[in-house]
């Protein structure tokens, strides 16, 4: 194994970008089968920088699980410079990052930056630092520092996802 995937561990969530976070989860659901949806339609960033300078994003996230992999949707609002608005401006719609939750979060985001990553944006939602490293073709890694009550409401939602019997798929926080 190589030494970052030692830091890193197993991905825990992948990450779309969309225009639209309600019908984005709809159609998750109606084509794949994954739900309940938690909706959030303006995330609570505490901090958020993009390429090292504050941004003052507006974006909503949809989650839900399939098995223990959190499936992200982000819809931004605004024009704030981000990597979700870069996504959105060159690529459409899509897929843009793997989270992984390293057990060692500084020590994960130094070897990266040491293997020459580059963050791209970074901040603070809920408790949880995350850093987006700049990946080819708009797609990146990023590393997220969970903090114990986020593990918690992490394997609430893998529980509730395993036990949904498919009605309500869309619920708003």
């Amino acid at each position: 194994m190589s030494p970052l995937r030692d830091l890193w561990g197993t991905p825990g969530q992948i990450g779309y970008i969309v225009n639209d976070l309600e019908s984005a989860a709809q159609k998750w659901t109606d084509t794949v089968g994954i739900g309940p949806w938690r909706i959030v339609e303006h995330a609570p960033f505490t901090s958020f920088r993009y390429n090292g300078q504050a941004s003052d994003v507006d974006a909503g996230i949809a989650l839900a699980f399939m098995g223990d992999v959190q499936i992200e949707l982000i819809q931004q609002h605004n024009d704030a410079p981000s990597m979700y608005r870069d996504l959105l401006d060159t690529y459409g719609e899509g897929a843009q990052h793997i989270c992984f939750y390293p057990q060692d979060y500084a020590a994960a985001l130094a070897g990266a930056v040491e293997a020459g990553m580059e963050i791209g944006q970074e901040g603070d939602i809920w408790g949880v630092r995350f850093s987006y490293l700049r990946g080819d073709a708009g797609r990146v890694i990023e590393l997220a520092q969970l903090p114990e009550q986020i593990h918690a409401g992490r394997q609430r939602g893998i529980n509730e996802a395993a036990a949904w019997d498919g009605t309500d798929p869309i619920r708003y926080r």
